[in-house]
Formats: C-alpha cells, sequence, structure tokens
C-alpha cells in the first residue's frame, strides 16, 4: 500500500513538475515574442510625424523671451542668456553621468546648484489691477485708468521689449529637452493687455490696435512654431485675447476706422496646422522622450535583485516612446488636420492598453506610458475656440468692410453674404439675443461658457 502510494505521489510531483516546466516555457515563449514583435503601423506612423524635421522660421526668440522685463540692451540680455545656457549645460552633463553611475544620490545636492535665469528679470509681481484676460479688461481700465498707469509703470521694460520679440520667428530653448527643463515665465506676455486698453480709453485707439496686432503676431509665433505644449497653448491664449480686446476696442470705433498695417496677417483665421497644436506636440514628445530612463539608469534606482539583464524583461524605453507617441501623434496626422479644417470635433486621443502582448516584455513601460497619456482632447479643443474667435473677428472685419453693401438687410441676412470661409458649416456665426455682437459655439466652453461672443459697432448691429 505504502509503495503504491509513494507510487501515486511521485506521478503527482512529476507532473507538476512537468507542469511548471510547461509554464515556465510558456512564459519565456511569451516573453520572447513580446520582445520581439514589431511597433505597429500606428505607432511607426505617429513617430514619423512627431519627429518630422520642422520649419523654423526666421530668428530665435528664446532669449528676448527669457529676458522679458530685464534690463539691458538686447546684445547684452543675449550674452546673458548665452553664458546662463552653457552653464546650464556643463550642470546637466554632470547630472545626468552622476545620476546613470550612483543612482539618485546626486539630484538633492545638485538640484541647489541648479543655474537660474535671474537676477532683474520678471521680478515684478502682476498687479492686481492689470488685466489678467481679456473679458472686461476695457471697463477695468477705464474705471481706475490712473491705478492701472501707475501699475504699468514697473513693466517699462516690459512694455519697451515686445517689439523685439516681436521681429522674431519662433521659439526653441537651447537647452536639453526633458521633464525638467526650465521654462521661462510668460505671465509678462499679458501685460501689455492693459496698456493697450489704456491707450484706447485716453482716445490713441490706433496705438492700442497696433499694440494688440503685435501681440497677436507674437502669439501666433508661438502657437505655431514654439518647442513645447505649454508655449502653444500660451501662444493660443495671447492670440485669443488679443483679438477679444482689438474686437472690444474696434466695436467703440467708427465703421470707417482705418485698421493699422499688420493686423490682416497677424489676426488671419488660423490654418489647421496652426490650430492643431502638431507644433507643439512635436516638442512636448520630445521631451517626454528625453526623460524616459535608459535600462541601465531604471536598474540603478530599482530594488536590489533588478538587474540590467532582468530589467530588459520589464522595460524596453524605445517601445515606451512608440506608446507615448501613439497618443501625441494624433495631433499631427492628416485626419485630425481634416478634422479641423472642417471644425468638427476630435476624437479623444489614444491611450495604448496595457493588455498588449507588447507589454508582456515592457511592463513598466506600459504602466509609465499609460500614466503619461492624458486626455489632450481638451487642448485641441481650446485651440479649435481660438481659430473660431479669429473667425468670429474677421467676419465682424468683414461686416465693417461692406457696412454700405445691404444696410438696409437685418444682421442675420448679412452673415449669409459671408464667405463661405467665415461662415462655419459645423458651427454658423449667429447673432445675439440683443443683436449687438456675433456669436458661435463654444467647444471647450472654458468657465462654463457656452458661446464665444465678439462685439460689433452699434452701426452694424442689429438695433
Amino acid at each position: 500500500m505504502k509503495h503504491r502510494e509513494g507510487r501515486t505521489m511521485g506521478k503527482v510531483l512529476r507532473r507538476m513538475a512537468a507542469g511548471l516546466a510547461g509554464l515556465l516555457l510558456l512564459v519565456a515563449a511569451v516573453l520572447l515574442l513580446s520582445s520581439l514583435w514589431p511597433l505597429s503601423a500606428t505607432q511607426k506612423r505617429a513617430l514619423a510625424v512627431l519627429e518630422a524635421p520642422r520649419d523654423l522660421p526666421g530668428s530665435n526668440g528664446y532669449a528676448t523671451l527669457a529676458t522679458l522685463g530685464m534690463a539691458g540692451t538686447p546684445g547684452q540680455r543675449q550674452a546673458r542668456v548665452d553664458a546662463y545656457v552653457a552653464e546650464y549645460l556643463r550642470w546637466h552633463a554632470g547630472f545626468v553621468d552622476h545620476t546613470l553611475e550612483s543612482g539618485d544620490q546626486r539630484e538633492e545636492v545638485t538640484l541647489e546648484v541648479k543655474p537660474r535665469l535671474s537676477a532683474g528679470g520678471n521680478t515684478e509681481p502682476f498687479d492686481p489691477v492689470l488685466c489678467r484676460h481679456a473679458t472686461g479688461c476695457l471697463a477695468r481700465v477705464r474705471g481706475q485708468p490712473q491705478a492701472v498707469a501707475e501699475a504699468l509703470l514697473p513693466q517699462a521694460a516690459v512694455l519697451a521689449q515686445m517689439d523685439e520679440l516681436a521681429a522674431h520667428g519662433h521659439y526653441q530653448s537651447p537647452l536639453p529637452l526633458d521633464a525638467a527643463t526650465p521654462v521661462p515665465n510668460m505671465r509678462p506676455l499679458f501685460v501689455p493687455l492693459a496698456a493697450h486698453a489704456l491707450a484706447h480709453v485716453q482716445g490713441d485707439s490706433q496705438r492700442s490696435l497696433a499694440g494688440l496686432c503685435r501681440d497677436a503676431g507674437i502669439g501666433r509665433m508661438l502657437l505655431g512654431h514654439g518647442d513645447s505644449l505649454l508655449t502653444s497653448m500660451v501662444g493660443g491664449a495671447l492670440l485669443a485675447a488679443s483679438a477679444e480686446l482689438f474686437a472690444d476696442v474696434l466695436a467703440e470705433l467708427p465703421v470707417d476706422a482705418p485698421i493699422p498695417e499688420g493686423c490682416t496677417t497677424a489676426l488671419a483665421p488660423l490654418t489647421p496646422q496652426e490650430a492643431s497644436n502638431c507644433a507643439g506636440m512635436q516638442g512636448e514628445f520630445a521631451m517626454v522622450r528625453g526623460g524616459y530612463p535608459r535600462v541601465a539608469q531604471l536598474a540603478q534606482d530599482a530594488p536590489w535583485w533588478v538587474t540590467p539583464q532582468t530589467a530588459k524583461l520589464l522595460y524596453d524605453r524605445d517601445r515606451s516612446v512608440a506608446r507615448v507617441a501613439e497618443t501625441m501623434g494624433q495631433a499631427c496626422l492628416p485626419e485630425t488636420l481634416q478634422a479641423i479644417a472642417g471644425d468638427r470635433p476630435l476624437p479623444p486621443a489614444p491611450v495604448p492598453s496595457v493588455w498588449r502582448l507588447e507589454c508582456a516584455a515592457n511592463a513598466v513601460g506600459c504602466i509609465l506610458s499609460g500614466i503619461a497619456g492624458p486626455a489632450y482632447a481638451r487642448y485641441g479643443a481650446q485651440q479649435q475656440d481660438t481659430a473660431a474667435r479669429l473667425r468670429l473677428l474677421n467676419a465682424a472685419l468683414w461686416l465693417r468692410g461692406h457696412a454700405a453693401q445691404r444696410a438696409d438687410r437685418p444682421l442675420a441676412e448679412r452673415l449669409d453674404a459671408l464667405p463661405a470661409g467665415l461662415r462655419g458649416a459645423q458651427r454658423p456665426i449667429t447673432v445675439s439675443a440683443d443683436g449687438t455682437a456675433l456669436e458661435v459655439a463654444s467647444r471647450a466652453r472654458r468657465g462654463g461658457r457656452e458661446t464665444l461672443r465678439m462685439p460689433l459697432p452699434p452701426a452694424l448691429s442689429s438695433h
């Protein structure tokens, strides 16, 4: 009996061993197949559009923006930036080398001596009297012009240097692109809003309009030729704010008031490429890619049992980057540009599943890429609203230019004569309930607003 039981137990153990061996072989086969699994066509396509060479027109506005508000001539401020960049590059190289050698022990020490471009730039607080955005700016300034004038005095350098910034064609940081790359303070870009409103309130409306067009051009440059999603969004916000305040000023002027030179270009309707956030997403992708660690660095920071060899079974940098590209690349795809051209809603950016076969040999990378894949659709909706604001403004300008034609017709009927590119099929321009403004539905609905509004001069309104 005991002999029979022993043989039975032996068979069970042998079966268990065979099953375990089979399981290990299956796991090994899955890991091998996963490691050899090629990038998908979608990933390759996304990588191609995100890594495509960029056309950067004109000169680089980095030094001007980084020192906006600093004392000194353009040459002196450029010299400060050059010295800072050289110092930062040395610091960054030492930081990366030491981190690879000894984990993150160096990081706390290094961050304390991280080079900074300071001493005089952007140090003035943003006075609450000034306008942070265009909505209500004219009323705010008109209610306290002296206080606004006094609040603008410390911002004289910022106001003077905006012309210098407007002369540049693109913005590109010379620093290594990763998640820790310092970004200049961009709040001063909105300081001139109050100055332009004050110029109009004080009777110099042409200077107000010209300044708003200049700032719209700066916003357009950052939007279409910036180096990150942040600069694209700031550029779009500056462009939208300038266009909104421009319309507010124009609504208080006669319909035959001249439009300053350069406004037609600065405030022209956005192209699908500009409204796509593609340029910003290309820069964002470069920063994300620069922040992904190598296997050796990942193993260095991991528990003792994770070696570079075992780390390769958990993490693949190139595949992780390709998964991030799958999410970010949508902004640059032809079908996205076609949707923007037709002003159709953009679908949410895809977030690749962690249950794909490719994740078996890249579990860490798949989790990281999922965390780094927020819903970029809301950024696209905001830029579509920026495009809609410019469409509203150009419709108002067209109505001004044709004020004598069909003047006896209701405003709603005059809108039917707008050029096809301004009318909008998906979000048609309508007349506000009070007949004093043009409206279009908002896609981003920021601040709960369901419509975007552009005021009209009384001579063009329905009342």
